[in-house]
């Protein structure tokens, strides 16, 4: 893993989980105010969308950009049992904040899963869905994540990861929730020491329940504009990549590959390609069929 970018990711973590400032809005405002069709960020793994801060600077200014988070961190509530579940409750959040369509909607990895299943479920409705952007998603789920007890030590890493801890967890510890909260009291000058107990648990839980419903889901077909992001570095071939997604999009798919890890996609020269390359396709989606 190269040294220099593992350094500046984990760095860029932490700013951004400072700037965050802990919001949990299911529709969490990144930038509003500006009178151009808006861009709705799907979350990853982790359930929480603060990451996509890093694309403001790079993505057109006129577009106001909102993140989808879960619920069950505000407050005690039911979890969405199935991905279909999950996306009826983001389109209607987005329909909320913007009543008429069209949709844009962007998601890195596993958000690239649940920005599809909400742009399905938005043409299920009639909305129409002006761009779809997946970041380096799969259609499917390696078998090595799962959400059983066996691999919790492996999602919790990708909490601690979140916040900038160092992921120390390992297959063989047998309490893996216990360790969590046990090295996050160690560092209290990270994000999560703020959170109390019971919400860094739900985290936890919201995180399974994402790979849970990821892994139960039966992806159907899209009809609108679908640009994919391509992680080049250690990746499978991009023929593979397209291939695995083709039978759920009903057009051709445009690519944007990027020289980088899958996981440095949102660092400042990877988001410095992808950026424009969404405002482009964004403008394009703009002007009416002729």
């Amino acid at each position: 893993m190269p040294a220099a970018e593992d350094f500046q990711w984990a760095r860029q973590k932490r700013a951004t989980v400072r700037a965050a400032g802990g919001v949990l809005d299911l529709v969490l405002p990144l930038r509003v105010g500006s009178d151009g069709p808006a861009l709705f960020c799907a979350h990853p793994i982790v359930g929480l969308s603060w990451c996509y801060r890093a694309l403001l600077p790079h993505l057109d200014e006129r577009h106001p950009v909102y993140g989808l988070q879960p619920r069950g961190l505000r407050r005690p509530e039911p979890l969405p049992a199935t991905m279909a579940e999950m996306a009826r409750d983001y389109a209607d959040q987005m329909r909320l904040t913007q009543p008429e369509g069209p949709y844009h909607l962007l998601g890195w990895s596993l958000g690239g899963n649940i920005a599809f299943a909400v742009a399905e479920e938005l043409e299920r409705r009639g909305c129409q869905v002006g761009l779809l952007t997946i970041l380096d998603a799969a259609p499917t789920f390696p078998d090595s994540l799962t959400a059983s007890d066996s691999d919790a030590w492996l999602l919790y890493n990708f909490v601690l990861d979140e916040f900038g801890y160092d992921p120390a967890l390992v297959a063989e510890d047998p309490e893996p929730e216990m360790r969590l909260l046990e090295l996050v009291r160690r560092r209290p000058g990270l994000g999560l020491a703020d959170w109390a107990e019971w919400r860094t648990r739900a985290l936890l839980r919201v995180v399974r329940n994402n790979v849970a419903v990821t892994r139960g889901h039966r992806l159907g077909q899209v009809r609108c504009p679908v640009l994919f992001i391509s992680a080049t570095r250690l990746a499978r071939p991009l023929e593979q990549k397209l291939a695995a997604w083709q039978p759920f999009i009903s057009q051709p798919i445009e690519v944007v590959e990027v020289d980088c890890l899958h996981r440095y996609l949102l660092l400042p020269q990877s988001i410095s390609v992808i950026g424009p390359a969404v405002t482009e396709r964004l403008a394009r989606a703009a002007v009416p069929a002729g």
